[in-house]
């Protein structure tokens, strides 16, 4: 069955020096984007989920990555109180369930210890209702002074915040990451397994998503943790706000045009990488149709704006420009139609690849003007 979404046969790239200018520099981004993609798969990523055994670290990771981890085979070397598992058959990802750091790892055998010394991110958990112990802030400082010779990020999670009363959370809050000795970007505040009556889903799971995505960007394995999230959906929204904030910086490029090799270069990349996650494979004139559809094949409200903006601002050959205005709708323009494509692929996969290029543009056209309106938001 042909896709719904690609032209059921050879078509010559859309009208317009712009749709054309769009599927030259797609074609040119193909390959090196591929070779990245495939590069960010190839590694080796271990994240660890530590707390007490009432902390709830069962739930966290179940809400994360929608296993149940009493039902996989621990590899050897674990023993009772520390089960790693891999997540995937070649076991380039492995998950650490464990208690307390220190504890643990003086009692497993020498793979299992190399498995704790090259964790990648760890996850604490801290049961909310019990508040925090003298024992956590012991293993937390181990941790963050490099206990087996590593610094690694931590995120503390105050899990069951759900049982905790709306009008004394702050003041707890604040209160056990004094004890903790934890700043607050550091922290998430959960309930992975929430009461019925009081939530119906997990608390704080795209928190926890964003903050540990953030963390492996600087290793280049956020990829590899996205594809084994839960939740595909969520898991593309670090990779899509990341893309639009990169495209943003070269949509501020002050000379007309030079920006568009970049940002199409991005924008096939973020199709590559929403593709990934779902674990499915994207045709090269697939990924420029979609691109092309969007950004020139129906010109529709935004598109329209930017163009409208861009010239408004002086973004016309021979004209005096105004530095300043260029800058800034050049960044907004790359950086919500990114996010807007961002967005639409996101829909695509999810259907089944089932969706028309009218309902992508609609898509396309709701998240870019959201993505406008919110940072114009931010900038007041």
């Amino acid at each position: 069955m042909a896709d719904p979404v690609a032209p059921t046969s050879p078509q010559p790239a859309p009208s317009g020096d712009f749709s054309a200018a769009v599927r030259k520099a797609g074609l040119l981004a193909w390959d090196s984007t591929g070779a990245e993609v495939d590069a960010s798969l190839r590694g080796q990523l271990t994240v660890a989920f530590l707390g007490s055994a009432s902390a709830g670290k069962d739930s966290a990771i179940r809400a994360v990555f929608g296993i149940d981890f009493g039902e996989i085979s621990p590899i050897p070397g674990s023993t009772s109180s520390l089960k790693v598992i891999p997540l995937d058959a070649a076991g380039q990802v492995l998950l650490v369930n464990a208690p307390g750091f220190g504890d643990v790892r003086a009692d497993v055998d020498q793979v299992a210890r190399k498995v704790m010394d090259d964790l990648d991110v760890i996850v604490y958990v801290v049961n909310a209702e019990g508040g925090a112990t003298i024992d956590e802030r012991r293993d937390l400082d181990a941790i963050r002074n490099g206990y087996g010779g590593k610094p690694r990020p931590v995120l503390v999670c105050l899990n069951k915040i759900d049982l905790i009363r709306v009008k004394e959370r702050e003041a707890f809050i604040a209160a056990t990451l004094e004890q903790l000795g934890v700043a607050r970007k550091d922290c998430v505040v959960a309930a992975f397994d929430p009461l019925p009556q009081l939530a119906a889903a997990p608390i704080g799971v795209a928190e926890v998503t964003m903050w540990i995505h953030d963390q492996l960007a600087v290793s280049g394995k956020q990829l590899l943790f996205s594809k084994h999230l839960r939740n595909k959906a969520q898991a593309c929204e670090p990779i899509i706000h990341a893309a639009a904030k990169r495209a943003s910086v070269a949509g501020a490029i002050p000379v007309p045009g030079a920006d568009l090799v970049v940002v199409t270069a991005i924008q096939v990349k973020l199709i590559r990488d929403i593709a990934a996650v779902h674990d499915a494979e994207i045709d090269k004139e697939v990924a420029l149709f979609i691109i092309g559809e969007l950004l020139s094949g129906g010109m529709r409200s935004f598109v329209r704006w930017g163009a409208e903006a861009l010239k408004a601002a002086g973004w016309i050959p021979g004209a005096q420009i105004a530095e300043a205005a260029i800058l800034a709708v050049g960044a907004v323009v790359a950086g919500a139609t990114t996010f807007g494509v961002g967005k639409a692929a996101i829909q695509y996969f999810q259907s089944g690849r089932s969706l028309d290029s009218g309902a992508l543009r609609m898509v396309f056209d709701a998240a870019a003007w959201d993505y406008k309106r919110r940072g114009e938001a931010a900038t007041v």
